[in-house]
């Protein structure tokens, strides 16, 4: 996976996840008291648009890691990270297909039942994101603390 590639998903990931969370907390607890009842944020709609614009560059940053880490990883076996990328795949799809899904259904209740979909998956693919990147560097402490044990016995 090429440096561009890399930072290129990083920053989707990043601008993607940031907008959704701060829509979602604007969404359901963000709502002012107006003169004819509850109303929404005024960044609200600005935030919805934002997400849903940066959602794609996710989605094709994510289709380059697939060629550039993922098949790759998976061929070589190495068993570093493999949980947490297993747990980014298989929230993957749900997380995406729902994130579209949510802006075309016009049932109230497939547009909630999808939104929940949407949010738990979202949540779950930042968790095993954050998770997955710090594999490596959990991997890089143990190493150093065994080669320092047998340097230094005690």
């Amino acid at each position: 996976m090429t440096r561009l590639e890399r930072w290129s998903l990083h920053l989707a990931a990043l601008f993607t996840g940031a907008t959704g969370l701060i829509y979602g907390w604007l969404r359901y607890y963000g709502q002012r008291e107006g003169e004819f009842g509850l109303e929404a944020h005024p960044l609200q709609g600005a935030l919805q648009h934002l997400h849903v614009l940066a959602a794609p560059l996710l989605v094709f940053a994510l289709g380059m890691l697939v060629r550039g880490h993922v098949l790759p990883m998976w061929r070589s076996g190495r068993p570093v990270g493999r949980a947490s990328g297993f747990l980014l795949a298989m929230v993957l799809a749900p997380m995406v297909l729902s994130g579209y899904g949510v802006q075309v259904v016009v049932a109230p209740a497939g547009r909630l039942a999808l939104a929940w979909i949407h949010g738990v998956s979202s949540l779950l693919f930042l968790a095993g994101y954050g998770v997955h990147l710090l594999a490596p560097l959990r991997q890089t402490r143990s190493a150093l603390a065994e080669a320092d044990a047998s340097l230094n016995p005690s």
